[in-house]
């Protein structure tokens, strides 16, 4: 099962074949930092096939934590895309017929495509339970352009990104939209913050709020109501 989460129902399909092999992805030179970004997870674009996309990035980060077989959606009449659950229009839901996951800590990759035998790297995220304790990794995942990662601060994703907005979410859950790129939600938010949303004040976040989950891309998405 795919756990987790897309940006609207309406993937476009199979992407043109690549003229060629993308560069590996890379590491910083301290050999610490993993750059995600709008258009993919280091040098490899969204739309690189599964099995390179893992082959390169098990190069960098050893064998990923958890892979998941590809599970495949179905379409329900009347409905745009393609569902987790026959039947269920609320269930995850986004435009490829099948979905599979692999991830490293937390970092996870999400692929997809309309046979399981030619995925493509649709969409990234990176998440951490607010009540975990941050696992020891070798290595650092951060945003491309401004250097972003879990556990900054919202005044700083704020400074990076001025459009950004803090709102409410479920359960009263700390969200961000306005993002300077689609993304996919998990159910709550597709960027998220620790924290209690303040029905009194919806787009004021606390002193002490900090990043929990970043996306971009394409995932299944719950579905609502």
């Amino acid at each position: 099962m795919i756990g987790g989460a897309l940006a609207g129902c309406g993937g476009t399909g199979e992407p043109p074949e690549s003229s060629g092999r993308p560069a590996a992805a890379t590491l910083s030179p301290s050999g610490g930092t993993l750059e995600v970004s709008a258009h993919g997870v280091g040098d490899l674009d969204f739309g690189t096939g599964e099995d390179e996309v893992v082959g390169s990035l098990a190069d960098l980060l050893g064998e990923p934590d958890r892979s998941e077989e590809p599970t495949q959606f179905s379409r329900i009449a009347g409905h745009d895309g393609w569902f987790e659950v026959a039947g269920d229009n609320i269930s995850p839901a986004w435009g490829y017929e099948y979905a599979a996951r692999t991830c490293w800590g937390d970092l996870c990759l999400v692929f997809g495509g309309d046979r399981v035998d030619t995925l493509r790297l649709r969409g990234w995220e990176l998440a951490r339970d607010a009540e975990a304790t941050p696992a020891e990794a070798s290595y650092d995942v951060r945003l491309a352009d401004s250097g972003i990662g879990l556990g900054d601060s919202w005044e700083t994703v704020r400074a990076a990104y001025p459009g950004t907005v803090v709102d409410g979410g479920e359960g009263a859950s700390l969200t961000i939209r306005d993002l300077p790129w689609p993304a996919f939600t998990d159910g709550v938010g597709a960027w998220r913050l620790t924290g209690t949303w303040d029905f009194e004040h919806p787009h004021r976040a606390p002193a002490d709020a900090v990043v929990i989950r970043l996306s971009a891309g394409e995932g299944p998405e719950p579905g609502c109501c």
